[in-house]
């Protein structure tokens, strides 16, 4: 194991931070979401890549898929719902590509498609635990080079919420409350699904923001992740704003 590895390395915050909402909860059922989405992940994965390559091989990314799916869907609906988010995000990762790169972030494509076609719900463990996830997604952040599409997505959050919060009135303040820290820093800066060049990363940032802000006035469900695939769709085009 390369613990160099920035995957290897938010494999395992990823189940640290499980261990802790455990500790928090004392729920059984709590783990038992992820070790199957964690578990589907990796068969499916590992069944696609030995179809390709004939090599029986585990790959970071399915476990940090696999993770990703189990602290969004939630713990109380069946368990082959689950199996079947992990099962499509692998999938989408190894069949929806362009220019030899998938296309949508996995697991936001798994869940976001068992949540409309099955009617899955999200619970998201964790996400607003500011104190827990910034520091590290702060570093991870830094170490892929995404820093921009944070600074873009805040920006845009910032301006939008907290001049709804102005015009009703609520201590702009609390904008900082709701915001879903798990997708800033872990679902929305996937790398191979967001752009690489620097204007290109903070565009992507804001447009985020802009949508998320705008899917929640319409009343759009799980914005956050219809967003984010809407973006990924133009991760491509804005690779070519050098600079």
């Amino acid at each position: 194991m390369n613990l160099r590895s920035i995957k290897i390395q938010l494999s395992i915050f990823l189940v640290l931070f499980v261990l802790y909402l455990f500790f928090i909860s004392k729920e059984i059922i709590f783990l038992s979401i992820f070790g199957i989405s964690l578990i589907f992940a990796i068969a499916a994965d590992s069944f696609i890549t030995y179809l390709k390559t004939k090599k029986l091989i585990i790959t970071e990314s399915s476990i940090v898929s696999g993770l990703i799916i189990g602290y969004v869907l939630s713990s109380g609906q069946v368990w082959w719902i689950t199996a079947l988010a992990s099962i499509l995000a692998i999938s989408s990762k190894h069949l929806v590509r362009f220019k030899s790169r998938h296309v949508f972030n996995p697991a936001g494509f798994g869940i976001l498609m068992t949540a409309f076609l099955l009617g899955a719900s999200t619970e998201w463990k964790g996400a607003y635990l500011w104190y827990v996830i910034i520091l590290f997604g702060i570093y991870f952040s830094f170490k892929i080079r995404k820093l921009e599409i944070i600074a873009g997505y805040f920006t845009a959050s910032l301006i939008l919420f907290g001049g709804q919060a102005l015009m009703q009135r609520v201590n702009i303040l609390d904008v900082f409350g709701y915001l879903n820290y798990f997708f800033i820093f872990i679902m929305l800066i996937e790398p191979m699904t967001t752009p690489a060049a620097h204007y290109g990363k903070v565009i992507f940032g804001v447009g985020a923001g802009a949508l998320i802000f705008i899917l929640y006035l319409i009343g759009v469900k799980e914005a956050e992740l219809v967003a984010l695939l809407c973006l990924n769709l133009f991760a491509p085009l804005l690779n070519k704003r050098r600079g």
